[in-house]
């Protein structure tokens, strides 16, 4: 089998040079853009790191079958909502927004005992930064004094909210988006999709193969894409008590749908990319080709500036969001960041909605 992630080679010699050299480091942090390839990498290193075929990762021995099916009793994922060993805790909480103290001291105690059945044991945190202040610090002790033929590995997309005494003591490995032509490229060989299908899915990717794929198999991830597209070009023609609205609406949900909402605002940030590609001349690197028709009036009202502007609002917005800013009040701040342009035909419908 060997590595099977597409497109972070760099990432991949790093870590087999590690195995290879016998220079494995006790904590790393993976880190990079949602769905690039991240979580399957560390997953794909714990199976290098127990496997006992010839050319590790072979994907066939009984070390690599369990890792990949999560059935080895040396590698875990450590995420929202997951169990510990408190009697109260023994089951997910839907409504978890972090990585609980609770489920950290539980894993000191597992990285405590030796491994039971491969070389390694693997502990994956991700996303890493769902750890809050209290929880990172009760991480600490096991990262400042590791047990032997343990590994931890930290996954994250915003590096930036981790403690620095984490990110002091963790090996990064970077990770980076794909260019289109190669997630188009593996979507044609390695799933079979149509040409067509693949070119489109790659382009609407930003540089995501595993966002492709997640919408290859879930026709819902598209829709949900379009519905905020629809919203993003309503949105720009909207007054400003409607903007403030749709603001006071969305900032509403985020505490219990986070993932979602910024989801949205990433949409967003690719639809005004689109409008200031297409103000500043460059309409052939648009992503959205299906909707050229209704962007080209709105491009033509926005000065490259002013799209700069609101980029930077939805930015600002998201940023705040993460650092526990009230959801609202940033929502309206990166409303009024955004020009008004005048309403076509289509957007009058959508905002009719």
């Amino acid at each position: 089998m060997s590595w099977t992630v597409a497109g972070q080679e760099s990432a991949v010699a790093l870590l087999t040079r590690a195995v290879d050299q016998e220079r494995v480091a006790h904590a790393y942090l993976f880190t990079g853009p949602t769905h690039v390839g991240k979580t399957l990498a560390a997953l794909q290193f714990a199976q290098l790191l127990n496997c006992t075929g010839e050319v590790p990762p072979c994907g066939r021995c009984r070390q690599c079958e369990k890792v990949a099916s999560m059935t080895h009793a040396d590698v875990e994922l450590v995420r929202i909502g997951g169990i510990c060993d408190e009697s109260d805790h023994k089951h997910a909480s839907d409504d978890s927004r972090d990585i609980r103290i609770c489920q950290i001291r539980r894993l000191q105690r597992v990285v405590s005992r030796a491994a039971y059945e491969g070389r390694y044991r693997v502990l994956i945190i991700e996303p890493a930064e769902a750890m809050n202040e209290a929880t990172a610090n009760a991480l600490l002790k096991t990262l400042e004094e590791p047990p032997d033929h343990v590994v931890l590995i930290l996954v994250t997309d915003r590096e930036e909210m981790l403690l620095p005494t984490i990110r002091s003591r963790a090996r990064r490995i970077g990770f980076t988006g794909q260019p289109p032509a190669l997630i188009e490229r593996t979507l044609r060989t390695r799933w079979d999709v149509d040409p067509q299908r693949a070119a489109e899915l790659a382009r609407l990717s930003g540089g995501r193969l595993g966002w492709a794929v997640l919408a290859m198999h879930d026709e819902s991830v598209l829709e949900q894409r379009r519905e905020a597209l629809d919203r993003a070009q309503a949105l720009a023609s909207a007054p400003l008590a409607e903007r403030f609205a749709w603001a006071a609406e969305i900032g509403g949900r985020y505490t219990k749908d986070r993932v979602g909402v910024q989801a949205t605002l990433e949409v967003w940030q690719a639809w005004w990319r689109d409008i200031l590609l297409m103000a500043a001349g460059r309409e052939s690197q648009a992503v959205h080709r299906d909707r050229l028709d209704t962007l080209r009036p709105l491009a033509a009202q926005c000065d490259v500036p002013a799209a700069v502007r609101a980029l930077r609002g939805i930015a600002d917005a998201r940023q705040r969001l993460v650092e526990n800013a009230s959801p609202v009040l940033a929502l309206e701040m990166m409303t009024l960041a955004m020009p008004v342009l005048r309403p076509n035909a289509v957007t009058s419908r959508l905002a009719a909605r």
